[in-house]
C-alpha cells in the first residue's frame, strides 16, 4: 500500500473518494493506493498547532484492510514533523459512523467528554409564524457576514476566546468565509459583535455550526438571531437540501424545536475524538 499527498497532478484519482466542496475546505489531503487503485483519502485543515480531520474514507472493497490506519500513521508522521500538538476528528455518531469510531478509538484516539445532540432539518418543517414579525432589537442590528468588516469579526473573535472556560463551548473558529455571507449573520451594538449565528454550505445542503449571545439578551432577541438566518434560509433552500443544527446548549435546543413546530429531527450526537503527541 502507498500513502500520498493529493496534488493537483494526481487530484482527479482521489476526486469521486470525497464530495466536491470538502476540497475547498482543506489544507492537504493524503491518499491510499492499493494495487494501482485509490481507495482512501483523509483529509486535513490546520487549526492553530492542532490538525483536525475533515473527513475520512475508505472505500468499500478496501474497508477493514488497514487503509485508515495507514492513513492516520502518515498523518501522525505529518503532524510530527510539523510538530503540531495533535490531532483531532469531529462527527456524528450514529450507524454511518460507527466504523469510524472504532477505527479513532483502536489508533488511540481519546474520546471528549461533551456531547451535544445533531438535527436534521428540512426547509418546509421551518415554521412561518416566527417569520411574520419584525426583529426589534432597541438599538441591536443584525449584521450579515457579507456586510462584517475584518475589523469587527476579529474582535469579535477576541471577546469570543476570552469566554471563561466553564462558560461551555467556545470553539476556535475560523476565516468568517468559511461560512455562508447571506445566511450567517452578527448581532451588533454600536458597531461591536455582541453574537453570532454561523452557518455553512455543504453538498446537501447547511450547517448550523454556531449561535451564541455574548451579553445577556432577551428570548426574543435570541429568536431574532435565529430568525434571520431561517428567513434567508426558507429563500435559498431547494426542496432536498437538509439543515443540520448542533444543539449545544439547551436554548439552542428549545429554539430549533420552536422554529420548526417541533418537526426537527434527532440525527444522533456530536462526537470529538482527540489525540495528543
Amino acid at each position: 500500500m502507498e500513502i500520498t499527498i493529493v496534488r493537483q497532478e494526481n487530484r482527479q484519482y482521489f476526486e469521486p473518494l470525497m464530495p466536491g466542496q470538502m476540497w475547498e475546505w482543506t489544507d492537504f489531503v493524503l491518499g491510499a493506493i492499493e494495487n494501482g487503485t485509490a481507495c482512501g483519502v483523509l483529509a486535513v485543515q490546520e487549526s492553530g498547532s492542532i490538525l483536525e480531520i475533515l473527513y475520512l474514507y475508505v472505500a468499500e472493497p478496501f474497508r477493514r484492510k488497514g487503509v485508515a490506519t495507514e492513513l492516520l500513521n502518515a498523518l501522525h508522521e505529518v503532524g510530527q514533523l510539523s510538530q503540531m500538538d495533535g490531532e483531532v476528528c469531529q462527527y456524528i455518531l450514529g450507524e454511518e459512523t460507527k466504523d469510524l469510531e472504532a477505527c479513532l478509538a483502536y489508533n488511540l484516539f481519546q474520546n471528549d467528554e461533551e456531547y451535544s445532540k445533531i438535527y436534521e432539518v428540512k426547509p418546509e418543517d421551518l415554521s412561518e409564524k416566527y417569520f411574520m414579525r419584525p426583529f426589534k432589537g432597541g438599538g441591536r442590528i443584525l449584521t450579515p457576514l457579507s456586510k462584517v468588516t475584518a475589523r469587527m469579526w476579529n474582535q469579535f473573535l477576541d471577546r469570543i476566546n476570552a469566554l471563561p472556560k466553564e462558560a461551555g463551548n467556545t470553539p476556535q473558529l475560523d476565516s468568517m468565509y468559511l461560512y455562508d455571507q447571506e445566511v450567517s449573520f452578527l448581532l451588533t451594538k454600536r458597531g461591536e459583535a455582541i453574537g453570532c449565528a454561523l452557518i455553512e454550505k455543504t453538498d446537501d445542503g447547511y450547517i448550523f455550526s454556531y449561535f451564541c449571545l455574548l451579553e445577556e439578551g432577551s428570548p426574543m432577541e435570541m429568536m431574532g438571531l435565529l430568525k434571520a438566518s431561517y428567513e434567508t434560509l426558507k429563500k435559498k433552500c431547494k426542496e432536498n437540501d437538509r439543515i443540520y443544527i448542533n444543539a449545544l446548549t439547551e436554548t439552542v435546543e428549545k429554539m430549533v424545536l420552536q422554529l420548526t413546530d417541533g418537526k426537527a429531527r434527532i440525527m444522533g450526537q456530536a462526537v470529538s475524538r482527540h489525540y495528543v503527541y
